[in-house]
């Protein structure tokens, strides 16, 4: 998934998931207050939102958590 659409679209219907170490499970794209976002320095490809660090408050616990970004069809 190089196409930034096609990423874009995935998160629309709900496809990219991030973890959240407090509750132990995985939380919707959507459904996370999203603060900002880490680039990974060590990544020059043509896909660099799978490499970046998510920051998120997760809305059912309340805590700020750092997450990978995870596709699943």
């Amino acid at each position: 998934m190089s196409n930034p659409g096609e990423f874009l679209q995935a998160c629309a219907d709900g496809k990219i998931w991030l973890y959240c170490a407090e509750c132990n499970e995985p939380i919707n794209f959507n459904d996370a207050e999203h603060l900002d976002c880490i680039a990974n320095e060590n990544y020059w490809g043509q896909e660099p939102w799978w490499h970046d660090i998510r920051v998120f408050k997760c809305k059912k616990c309340g805590t700020e958590q750092e997450s990978k970004i995870e596709y699943v069809p």
